[in-house]
């Protein structure tokens, strides 16, 4: 007996010993949220029903000296979107709709594109709907101006063309989830706000959850949110997106985490809603999309996930459920800077193990003999028409070399006839040639898309032919009007809220707007332009016609 209260002992030292060790690990991650006058967050982490570490670092307002605690309330942008998809998901369970539904069931107002989008669709971000903060920037809003869900429908029903064909690609957005928050409340007759805590949120015991479209809960518990503009130097965060479903949920630390313990076991009801928001579908060719309804489902150093990050101006936010360790990681922050992704790898690190299996292994990959001739062959200029840059292939004493558009370049080793791998670099990636009409080449590297070049003129335009490309350009679908112009042999781009700004010419019939977009033109049969397609991020081809 005296031996087995001496192991006892010992195993309960163990456990408060590891606990305090890990504890000061936490805190020396976090060490610089404690300075003075610095804004902070919350970290809680519980391990099957157990709660490993609850506490905040920080100040929740630093004018008035209030500090983070465990009881504060952040905005968790995007990961709101997974409540939204709960919310669908109990109207599935319920009857009163289906997630293959056609959203115009619902949306009536919405342009008919000949492709039918479901709702399944906007789950899965695979909609093609372009993304309203971008085309809002493209119509001329600019950084602070407001933009409530009225405006997000408003120029959502004046789209009359997709980024892509739904179901085709995996592509990002909030406007599809703004769309399920207005499908939740013309399904239900509710606000959805209301609807959202009356359903969802008392359930399941969220007692400090709620939606905030205006952005203005004078709730004492909510932290300010604040941007480093300098080191040690912050400014209040402005969140002008007074939208809903893809964002402004207002939580604790210690709700999330009672929301994400449901991905294990869910509370009794709840079983089939929170398998269904797992779902996972694969696009039209067949491959799996790992976002699923909400959340996204992979692997996070070889460890399975169940996760979402969230980030408005000042707040970012991090939930994740790993199912093999039963392992819930929760951080809430009210300060917006890139160090807080690396506190959480820090922070994840010390209670998962890499279970990545060793990259490939170079060594296995057998060289062929250089052929130079046959290498002259594949030389040349070469465009990446999706992404919007150039390569170049150049031989040079004996050696082919890919040269990148930052001046970068790299050999090219042979391991077949028109095969090669990218030399001096730890990634394994190949590239292909193929010679016909245009010359193509194909950049391939392991769970990355495979990157489509084709050959093309690199010599500089004339000046006549840039003065082709000026004049005014006006689109419908956000009704806004663009202007270039020709001014000491440069083209320059106007607009009534951007004002000037510079055009580059990336090739011929392709510029840059200043980094902010892409412009391609577009020639009618007498070879005369009568407009050009503008995309940027998670926006594709919006038309500009010439007047």
């Amino acid at each position: 007996m005296k031996k087995f209260i001496i192991l006892g002992v010992v195993i309960h030292l163990s456990i408060v010993f590891y606990a305090q060790n890990v504890e000061k690990k936490i805190d020396q991650i976090f060490e610089e949220w404690n300075q003075k006058d610095h804004p902070g967050g919350v970290v809680s982490i519980v391990k099957k029903d157990e709660v490993l570490f609850s506490k905040a670092y920080g100040q929740a307002n630093i004018k008035y000296n209030v500090p983070n605690k465990v009881e504060t309330i952040f905005n968790i942008g995007s990961v709101s979107k997974q409540f939204t998809a709960m919310g669908i998901v109990i109207l599935s369970i319920e009857g009163k709709l289906s997630v293959d539904d056609d959203i115009r069931k619902y949306l009536p107002e919405l342009y008919d594109f000949k492709h039918e989008i479901t709702i399944r669709h906007l789950l899965h971000h695979t909609s093609g709907f372009r993304s309203t903060p971008e085309l809002f920037g493209l119509a001329g809003w600019r950084d602070g101006d407001a933009i409530t869900t009225e405006d997000d429908y408003r120029y959502l029903c004046k789209q009359t063309n997709l980024n892509f064909e739904p179901g085709e690609q995996f592509m990002y957005t909030n406007s599809g989830y703004i769309l399920l928050a207005k499908i939740i409340e013309n399904v239900t007759g509710e606000n959805y706000n209301k609807w959202m805590h009356n359903h969802i949120f008392i359930p399941l015991g969220m007692k400090n959850t709620f939606v905030d479209e205006a952005n203005n809960n004078a709730n004492p518990q909510i932290a300010t949110p604040y941007n480093e503009f300098e080191e040690q130097q912050f400014s209040k965060g402005e969140n002008t997106s007074l939208d809903i479903g893809a964002s402004n949920i207002y939580t604790t630390a210690e709700d999330l985490t009672k929301w994400m313990s449901n991905f294990r076991v869910p509370i009794k009801g709840w079983e089939d809603a929170f398998n269904k928001l797992q779902t996972i579908d694969k696009l039209n060719n067949g491959e799996i999309n790992n976002y699923a309804f909400g959340v996204f489902m992979d692997d996070f150093f070889g460890n399975k996930r169940i996760y979402h990050t969230g980030g408005v101006p000042g707040f970012l936010s991090f939930a994740e459920y790993y199912p093999d360790d039963e392992l819930t990681i929760v951080l809430l922050t009210n300060f917006t800077s890139y160090d807080v992704n690396n506190k959480y790898m820090m922070l994840s690190q010390l209670f998962l193990k890499n279970k990545t299996s060793k990259s490939e292994n170079l060594a296995t990959i057998k060289e062929v003999p250089f052929d130079a001739e046959l290498a002259k062959k594949y030389t040349g200029d070469y465009w990446n028409v999706k992404e919007n840059y150039p390569r170049k292939i150049y031989l040079e004493k004996d050696t082919l070399w890919y040269l990148r558009a930052n001046g970068m370049k790299s050999p090219l080793v042979q391991i077949g006839a028109n095969q090669f791998i990218i030399g001096g670099i730890k990634a394994f990636v190949s590239v292909q040639f193929e010679i016909g009409e245009k010359k193509k080449m194909m950049v391939s590297e392991k769970d990355k898309k495979q990157q489509y070049f084709e050959e093309y003129d690199s010599s500089p335009l004339t000046i006549s032919e840039m003065e082709k490309y000026t004049g005014t350009f006006y689109s419908s679908e956000l009704e806004t009007t663009y202007t270039i112009s020709l001014v000491d042999n440069q083209l320059i781009g106007y607009h009534s809220r951007h004002g000037e700004f510079p055009v580059k010419v990336l090739k011929r019939n392709v510029v840059d707007w200043a980094g902010m977009a892409i412009a391609k033109y577009k020639y009618n049969n007498k070879k005369e332009i009568e407009g050009f397609y503008v995309s940027l991020n998670r926006v594709e081809n919006v038309w500009f016609e010439k007047r």
